[in-house]
């Protein structure tokens, strides 16, 4: 149940990291109509491409790794039998990257806590918009990827496999 869970919360957020694509390509958009027809550029437009570009990567993280779409060199466990294969990847998993991202994700959510009372806004900007939002899909999209991370590392001790490969 945890596990489709994870997996569920992980197709939801890369649905909502479409959007956030969505809303980038429409402000770039704007931007570059408002900036080269009308000669009137925003004082928005940076601020919501960064903030877009790092909500959707954020959010889309978790399925990436679900659906094993992350680009990794996997030469010497392709000549290790599947069952020392796995046990390498359900160690390395969950008890190296999830404790290590559950921390990032801490420190993301203690991130957005400092924003919320602060009421911190970005303070390069012109437009200053509210940095909580941003912050919070961070920390979300970080937690998500923790937790998709421990459950790919438990299926990897769970699942039983048969393959060519010697085990």
């Amino acid at each position: 149940m945890f596990f489709n869970l994870v997996d569920q919360l992980a197709k939801i957020s890369a649905w909502l990291s479409k959007l956030a694509l969505i809303v980038l390509a429409g402000a770039m958009l704007y931007e570059v109509v408002a900036r080269y027809v009308f000669n009137a550029s925003t004082i928005w437009a940076f601020d919501i491409s960064y903030m877009a570009t790092g909500v959707a990567f954020m959010l889309g993280v978790a399925w990436t790794a679900q659906v094993d779409g992350h680009v990794k060199v996997d030469v010497l466990s392709s000549l290790m039998p599947v069952r020392l294969s796995r046990i390498i990847t359900g160690v390395a998993y969950t008890f190296v990257l999830f404790p290590t991202l559950s921390m990032v994700a801490l420190y993301g959510w203690k991130k957005s806590l400092s924003a919320f009372t602060t009421s911190e806004v970005e303070m390069v900007s012109t437009w200053a918009p509210k940095m909580l939002p941003f912050y919070t899909c961070i920390a979300v999209g970080l937690t998500l990827l923790a937790l998709q991370v421990l459950v790919i590392g438990l299926r990897s001790f769970l699942v039983n496999t048969h393959s060519n490969r010697a085990n």
